[in-house]
């Protein structure tokens, strides 16, 4: 189910935004809502990123790269953006290891991932545009310890860079394992007002939401006027499930500083 709304000011795009997908339906990329790109399925009540693991030729299932987004641009500064999501990270019993992850991204339109982006770029950029890439910022939860990574169970903020984000940290700190098979719920704001963005993370069976980080961003100087929001996920050489299960957001303008 979910539901949608938006109220138009005097711009080309309304400047108030707010969306409940309490969870989902094979119909939802198909209904408007949503731009499903990439390896992207909509199953009764959760969105597939990557394929799901299935036995047989293994092959078939790797290098892929899924991207969902709000079909509408929402207005990115000077607002406040409020989001939250459950997700649902399943490792392969086909295989003794997985990766890599998946990220929510607030990106400047509405195209897929770049090419050549699966595995570590978890469908973010092009690794050929790795430090010069513009408008955009992720956050990721990454499954998988690359040479550049802290570890395999980690949250990274990227803008112009995967191999160089602007923060990064272990979730082993606060006994948040990605790949538990647990429903993990994450809450994100981007403050235009503060420039900040801000994070609270854990399991959706608990109450607890614990504050993760409070990283300062000069958002006018990082995403542009309007930005389209969602998720990506990618899989190289090893496999496992990205399922997003809910997600609610809400967006209105705030007086500039």
């Amino acid at each position: 189910m979910s539901t949608a709304s938006s109220s138009p000011i005097s711009f080309p795009f309304p400047t108030i935004t707010r969306f409940n997908f309490s969870s989902f339906t094979p119909t939802s990329c198909s209904d408007g809502n949503l731009t499903c790109t990439g390896s992207v399925t909509s199953n009764d009540s959760y969105l597939s990123l990557t394929p799901e693991p299935q036995p047989g030729n293994p092959t078939l299932q790797l290098n892929q790269v899924g991207r969902v987004l709000y079909k509408y641009p929402l207005f990115a500064w000077p607002a406040l953006i409020y989001t939250t999501f459950t997700f649902r990270i399943l490792t392969s019993s086909y295989s003794t290891e997985s990766a890599d992850g998946l990220t929510f991204i607030m990106a400047p339109n509405s195209s897929p991932s770049p090419t050549n982006n699966f595995g570590s770029y978890l469908g973010i950029m092009d690794p050929a545009q790795d430090g010069r890439a513009v408008d955009q910022l992720a956050v990721e939860f990454d499954t998988y310890k690359n040479t550049f990574d802290l570890d395999g169970n980690h949250v990274s903020i990227d803008t112009k860079s995967v191999l160089h984000p602007i923060y990064v940290r272990s979730l082993n700190e606060t006994g948040i394992d990605l790949k538990s098979g647990k429903d993990i719920e994450v809450s994100i704001i981007l403050d235009g007002r503060e420039y900040s963005l801000t994070m609270y993370v854990g399991y959706a069976s608990e109450l607890r939401r614990e504050l993760f980080f409070d990283v300062p961003i000069y958002i006018p100087h990082t995403l542009p006027s309007f930005i389209y929001v969602g998720f990506t996920a990618s899989i190289g050489y090893l496999t496992e499930s990205h399922q997003i299960l809910s997600w609610r957001l809400s967006s209105y303008p705030i007086p500039k500083k």
